[in-house]
């Protein structure tokens, strides 16, 4: 019997060129953005923080909308629902999500503590309630596709009082990790806020600033400590963040957790107060309001600005650009300048009153300056309160640094023939490269994935030799993308190759009973197409000049295996015959090695 194994296609029509594809990562900025949205920014008609959230995604490794409240109620003691202040709260929430998801934006609702002095310690010092608020948190996270949770629970620092941290600090602890572990078990992150952990002194240890959150305590279990470095200055006039306690806040968080779990917490707005003089009197000037009216609270209390509104609100009172003072010691912002009002007495009679004010801000400017820290101290990002409040003007300053911060692109090539026959090997090379050169002993995998499917599937592994290039073998089966990937290092990034797609030819098996035959002799010729395609048409050719002609077809059984029957060329002679397996589903053509057939009289 003659037999004739088929190995690589052989036949112009039927030979593959290779095909080579680049990929090197885009040249992106690292992602150094994090922060809060307030819910008064996240509807359609107040879509402020959305909007900016979206249109800077490339910079935010995470999002923290204010949506939740942790209240009195329930099982727990403690429940978490939509702020009873976010009219229509669920739908908004909804239409938000679609939009930061859309962005690519990893969000983390932020649920804030609004249960009033001591509930939620009450509820956290019972491990069945604990337990409850815990499983109330997850459900939570999970009905709603949320990539995880942020805690704000800020009522243990400002009204629960420092002598019931040493109750409070072991029963949070606790709570943190069981909330850590049963979001981490669905895939989920837990961020939480905490105060300031050191003194307004910038002293730090365990048992200074807000202690009862214990950083050393939470860290194994959680991903992100979000820390509130702000509000330094409130009920007295001055900078609203330090850059010098901001900075011990960043070290001893860092020191504590890790730099890449703490993210520093930097505010968008300012303060605005009346100065005093001589008696600790409010310098008024004029004809001036009596204390306790509202003409008079206008002109005397403490508002807040947000870095949006600021620039609006110094041109209403005549201050140019000129006026703004820089502090180099505090990295903020300050201006002095006159408000007046205009009010009417008892007697009906117009007055005029003016407050000299002073306000102090953390603008784009300051913003970068704390952002910086990020980079200086290995953090994970500047966290902004808040995101939507924000002046514009603040993101070209950090899109800029954090270009300077994204690590180097990983260039990767890839060549590999685009048609091979069925269960033969397939070439696939590579080049890895980083600024142009070479990167040598570098793993890399070789992943492929089906036609039809979805996910890649790691099929090899190799290092790289000393010019960048590393070569696969894989045995071919299916129709599908090959690809290589190349793992990312510090300060370079991972990159995968574009895909290429690797059609499989038919392989194609052609034998006949003998070699010798007569002039006219009828013979059959079986042939075997693999993979099984039932129905496969295959059609039986011989060579004539340059080209092939048809002589006789069939289609495969459920085996694979056609039979044709042919009669032999009427001169005698060598002739040369082949079986042609043609494209069956996802199978492309295949041809088998040629026959030779001998033909005598």
């Amino acid at each position: 019997m003659h037999r004739v194994f088929v190995g690589l296609l052989i036949t112009s029509i039927l030979l593959a060129g290779s095909l080579i594809a680049p990929a090197t990562a885009a040249a992106a900025p690292a992602r150094i953005a994090s922060g809060w949205i307030p819910y008064w920014l996240t509807s359609p008609s107040k879509p402020q923080g959305i909007n900016s959230a979206v249109a800077n995604a490339d910079l935010f490794t995470d999002v923290s909308p204010f949506w939740y409240s942790a209240l009195v109620g329930g099982p727990a003691g403690v429940q978490v629902k939509i702020n009873p202040n976010f009219g229509n709260g669920a739908a908004n929430i909804t239409w938000a999500m679609a939009q930061l998801k859309a962005a690519g934006l990893t969000v983390l609702p932020a649920i804030a503590d609004g249960s009033g002095k001591g509930k939620m310690a009450a509820a956290l010092a019972d491990p069945t309630k604990r337990s409850m608020h815990v499983s109330d948190i997850v459900n939570l996270v999970m009905a709603n596709g949320f990539d995880g949770i942020d805690l704000d629970y800020e009522v243990f620092a400002f009204s629960d009082g420092s002598s019931s941290w040493a109750a409070t600090q072991p029963n949070w602890t606790a709570f943190i990790q069981e909330l850590g572990a049963a979001l981490h078990a669905q895939g989920k992150l837990l961020a939480v806020t905490i105060p300031p952990p050191c003194s307004m002194s910038g002293t730090c240890s365990p048992k200074t600033g807000y202690w009862v959150y214990n950083i050393a305590g939470i860290a194994p279990a959680v991903d992100r400590i979000r820390i509130m470095a702000y509000d330094y200055h409130v009920n007295g006039i001055g900078p609203i963040a330090p850059i010098n306690w901001v900075r011990a806040l960043a070290e001893y968080g860092a020191a504590v957790a890790g730099g890449p779990k703490i993210q520093i917490g930097v505010p968008t707005y300012g303060r605005v107060w009346t100065k005093k003089g001589a008696a600790r009197k409010y310098q008024l000037t004029g004809s001036c309001p009596s204390a306790g009216t509202s003409a008079y609270n206008s002109l005397t209390k403490m508002t807040t600005a947000t870095d949006a509104a600021i620039p609006g609100l110094l041109a209403s009172v005549g201050v140019t650009p000129e006026a703004i003072v820089w502090d180099e010691t505090f990295a903020e912002n300050w201006v002095e300048y006159d408000k007046s009002v205009q009010w009417t007495d008892s007697a009906g009679v117009s007055q005029a009153c003016t407050a000299r004010r002073i306000m102090w801000w953390v603008g784009p400017q300051a913003v970068l300056a704390r952002t910086q820290l990020v980079g200086d101290l290995g953090l994970a990002a500047a966290a902004y309160w808040t995101i939507g409040g924000e002046d514009p003007a603040q993101w070209p300053l950090i899109r800029t640094y954090a270009t300077q911060l994204a690590p180097a692109a990983t260039e990767v090539t890839i060549v590999a023939l685009s048609r091979v026959t069925f269960n033969t090997a397939v070439q696939i090379s590579s080049t890895i490269s980083s600024g142009g050169a070479p990167l040598a002993g570098l793993g890399v995998t070789l992943q492929f994935m089906k036609s039809g499917a979805t996910e890649w599937v790691n099929i090899g592994s190799a290092a790289t030799a000393a010019d960048g290039a590393v070569a696969f073998a894989p045995v071919v089966t299916d129709f599908g993308q090959w690809r290589i990937y190349a793992p990312g290092e510090t300060g370079r990034t991972e990159q995968a190759s574009d895909p290429v797609p690797v059609e499989v030819a038919s392989s194609v098996i052609a034998t006949t009973p003998k070699s010798k035959l007569k002039v006219k002799e009828k013979f059959t010729v079986r042939i075997v197409a693999q993979p099984v395609r039932a129905k496969q048409m295959v059609l039986l050719q011989i060579q004539r000049g340059d080209g092939w002609r048809t002589v006789g077809k069939g289609r495969t059984n459920a085996k694979g295996v056609a039979k044709i029957k042919v009669t032999a060329w009427k001169q005698p002679g060598g002739y040369v015959y082949r079986a042609l397996a043609q494209t069956r589903g996802d199978i492309s053509a295949g041809a088998s090695l040629p026959i030779v057939i001998i033909l005598r009289k």
